[in-house]
């Protein structure tokens, strides 16, 4: 909230109270409220009972989230949706629904309680909160993971209509998702490629939950879903690889070794596709943080164009362009030499 009324400590107090509102919006994401406002204005008590949670303190999440214009109070007191919160509604072409929700969840909010400590050492505590990596973490907890699967694919549909209609697919006959999750990218890049086949690689759960969210698809006979992991292998003999959001999750030493995992299974005349933001000095806020985000999470960082051509070039890659589109995230693309 950036009022020209409010002074600078009155702005410093709702940035260090800013947590409080994700949170909150973590948890009316979650509970699907927005969803119930879709056909209009309601009050908390009609909210409460179809959500199934407490009146009186969903009536002051709401109010606290209606004066950042989350929401709309109306003079009646009711409440409804604005241009804001129409993103956290499980429809929206662009919702953002489970990446608020999954963002708020253990394994992404505890490790923050430490950002002094990554501060003091420079390194993630993760391990320190969680006990295990965040991928461990959310093996064991299916709840979470699979929030966190939902918000990879909201993450998906942000990034889908830029991705592609600012590449050209149609050369490729086959394409490999690394780290694919459910397939949410890939499933829109065959849409618009009909002779194309893709193949979602992920670990064995995650490739159990996709095995069931592609099931009714038509475009499950085109997929072939296979399981392992990309630090020891990939599927052989692709035209093209793709990476989204995967390289930002990982220091250097990681991303190499998933670089050359994809060197060794990529032919000649391949092409590998990166989807992460590019970290610039004008990129939006969001960026920045989601860089501080990973290093907090688990050591991982966004990239300048330079540090992503320094690391594919020492994995056997020439990066052939890096560009924005209008999408969270830029395209990399790189061939092998």
């Amino acid at each position: 909230m950036n009022a020209p009324d409010i002074d600078p400590i009155g702005q410093m107090m709702n940035l260090v109270l800013a947590y409080c509102r994700t949170q909150g919006i973590g948890a009316i994401a979650r509970l699907g409220v927005p969803d119930l406002l879709r056909d209009g204005p309601r009050t908390a008590a009609e909210l409460a009972q179809e959500a199934g949670c407490e009146e009186g303190a969903l009536r002051r999440f709401l109010g606290a989230l209606s004066a950042e214009g989350v929401f709309q109070r109306t003079e009646d007191g009711r409440f409804a949706l604005t241009p804001l919160s129409e993103g956290l509604t499980t429809d929206h072409p662009r919702s953002v629904r489970w990446l608020a929700a999954a963002m708020c969840d253990h394994a992404h909010w505890a490790p923050w309680g430490k950002a002094y400590e990554v501060l003091m050492e420079g390194k993630s505590q993760t391990p320190k909160v969680l006990g295990a990596s965040p991928w461990e973490y959310l093996s064991g907890s299916p709840e979470e993971a699979g929030r966190f699967g939902q918000a990879m694919t909201n993450m998906s549909q942000q990034a889908v209509a830029g991705i592609t209609s600012s590449y050209d697919f149609s050369g490729i006959k086959h394409l490999v998702d690394v780290g694919g999750s459910r397939g949410a990218l890939l499933l829109d890049i065959l849409k618009q490629n009909p002779s194309m086949r893709g193949t979602v690689f992920d670990l064995p759960p995650v490739i159990e939950v996709t095995e069931k969210a592609l099931a009714d698809s038509p475009l499950r006979s085109r997929v072939d879903l296979v399981a392992g992991s990309f630090f020891e292998s990939v599927p052989e003999g692709a035209d093209a690889y793709m990476l989204k959001h995967i390289l930002h999750d990982w220091p250097d030493e990681e991303c190499l070794t998933i670089l050359r995992t994809i060197r060794r299974a990529i032919p000649p005349h391949g092409r590998l596709l990166v989807f992460d933001a590019l970290l610039v000095p004008e990129a939006p806020p969001w960026a920045h943080w989601l860089d501080v985000h990973m290093l907090v999470l688990q050591d991982g960082k966004e990239r300048s164009p330079q540090e992503f051509a320094a690391l594919l070039a020492e994995a056997g890659f020439e990066m052939t362009q890096a560009v924005a589109i209008p999408a969270p995230v830029a395209i990399i693309e790189a061939k092998p030499v």
